[in-house]
């Protein structure tokens, strides 16, 4: 496949998240995953921090490829992720992961395509999942990438923080472990809308978002 091709396959990932929210497939997935959940005994924390309407981004830290599950299987509004633009290799993959309600980002790059996509999403009201430090992290202690800053002051959204408490002992095989997890959400952080902050600005933005996530992850540990 040509990288013409693959540009025209993402651009159709895209187009199918910016039409409208995710449907019946996202919900059933919900459900569905209530069950599993229990395995970890996966306490969710202050959910009615999570606007009840409009728009919001919710920030995460991202240690584990079961991130996305624990964030959204509790959420009561529909929800829209970035994920790898690797995930989508193929139709298939693509068209079932946007009924998900996830959309591409290719990693290592400002990706414009993604940007608009949760731009639109924003615009129509809708919630946005994203992961500051980019891919999977082993720590938290990477900086935050600058996109949950630019696209919180292109759109003015409310960012909730969000922690996914030793989400790292999950990757590989840690998640056979079973250990107990832990969902947290935090005060939303506002920012005034700035349609053309520049660099400095949405750095700046993405490491006051990435404190409060990194302290939510601490906030009961001595």
């Amino acid at each position: 496949m040509t990288e013409s091709d693959n540009q025209e396959r993402l651009l159709a990932d895209h187009m199918r998240a910016r039409a409208g929210a995710p449907g019946a497939a996202q919900t059933i997935l919900k459900l569905a995953l209530r069950l599993p959940m229990m395995a970890w005994r996966t306490r969710v924390e202050s959910l009615d921090r999570i606007p009840a309407a409009g728009p919001a981004v919710i920030a995460s830290n991202h240690g584990s490829y079961l991130d996305h599950f624990f964030l959204a299987y509790r959420m009561p509004r529909p929800v829209n992720f970035m994920a790898a633009a690797e995930l989508f290799r193929s139709p298939l993959a693509g068209r079932i992961l946007s009924s998900l309600g996830a959309f591409p980002v290719k990693r290592g790059s400002h990706d414009h395509d993604a940007i608009q996509t949760a731009e639109t999403i924003i615009a129509r009201g809708g919630v946005v999942v994203m992961y500051p430090q980019g891919g999977i992290r082993p720590s938290l202690a990477g900086p935050p990438k600058v996109g949950v800053g630019l696209l919180a002051l292109k759109t003015g959204a409310p960012v909730v923080p969000a922690a996914i408490i030793d989400a790292t002992t999950l990757h590989r095989a840690g998640f056979l472990r079973l250990r107990r997890m832990a969902v947290r959400f935090g005060d939303s952080i506002r920012h005034s809308a700035e349609p053309a902050a520049d660099f400095a600005a949405a750095e700046a933005a993405s490491f006051r978002v990435w404190d409060a996530i990194v302290e939510l992850n601490f906030s009961d540990r001595g």
